[in-house]
């Protein structure tokens, strides 16, 4: 299937390594001309040049979102663009620096970016959720309330902005990848590893590919009727029903 990406223009927020790195690797491949920002210069230099190397259109910048000033200065630069994908989250332990990045922060970056992207005749915003926004979670609940927060406001965006811009969210489960979080569970507390893969109902975790696909669907014009929905990329591990 064409997904109709070929001669679009995206931007990634936190695209140098994990799950923003194979959103950005996804769109780059099926045609998409692709900014990404991340906050380690030497990171985004790297990531950049490895793109190059093979060919695909990828230019990354150095830059925090929590500056307003130096987002806002971005955005115009590499303007005009037709998607979206605020994928920045602190995954922090604490109430105001997770407050700071993941809503305050992400909103402001995100209602910027809604801007331009109205001059767009395929504008699509996609937010990067969580499944931890759907249960409790004792033991992160800065992440899981932020996320939570975040997935009314997209939801709330989303009919504000229709019919010009689509917004949705696609929220993963749980994701493995070299020195991210399940990454080095898996090496600093195997019991823990083992019990996450177990309580996945496919056996095993997901990998920033499989969360990239879903995005780089969403965000196209292939999905072009598809707005305000919150998809579970989770291999099933969310049981609860959602209204």
């Amino acid at each position: 299937m064409d997904l109709g990406l070929r001669g679009l223009k995206a931007v990634v927020t936190g695209g140098s390594k994990g799950i923003g790195r194979a959103i950005v690797e996804a769109l780059a491949l099926e045609g998409c001309a692709v900014e990404f920002c991340a906050r380690n210069s030497d990171g985004v230099a790297r990531v950049a040049a490895q793109f190059a190397a093979r060919g695909l259109s990828v230019r990354g910048t150095a830059l925090d979102v929590r500056d307003a000033s130096a987002v806002t200065r971005w955005l115009n630069q590499i303007a005009p663009f037709d998607i979206f994908i605020p994928n920045v989250s602190a995954l922090a332990d604490d109430w105001a620096t997770t407050l700071t990045t993941d809503v305050t922060s992400t909103v402001e970056v995100t209602e910027r970016a809604a801007v331009i992207l109205a001059q767009s005749a395929h504008a699509a915003i996609t937010f990067i959720g969580s499944k931890t926004a759907s249960y409790a979670a004792p033991h992160s609940p800065p992440y899981g309330a932020m996320k939570a927060a975040m997935a009314h406001y997209m939801k709330s965006l989303s009919v504000k902005c229709l019919p010009r811009i689509r917004v949705n969210v696609v929220s993963p489960g749980d994701i493995v990848f070299t020195d991210g979080y399940w990454d080095r569970i898996s090496r600093e507390d195997p019991a823990l590893f083992k019990a996450a893969v177990e309580r996945n109902p496919m056996g095993r975790l997901g990998s920033p590919d499989e969360i990239a696909r879903v995005v780089a669907f969403i965000s196209s014009p292939a999905a072009q009727f598809v707005a305000g929905a919150n998809w579970y990329v989770d291999g099933g591990s969310v049981r609860h029903v959602q209204f």
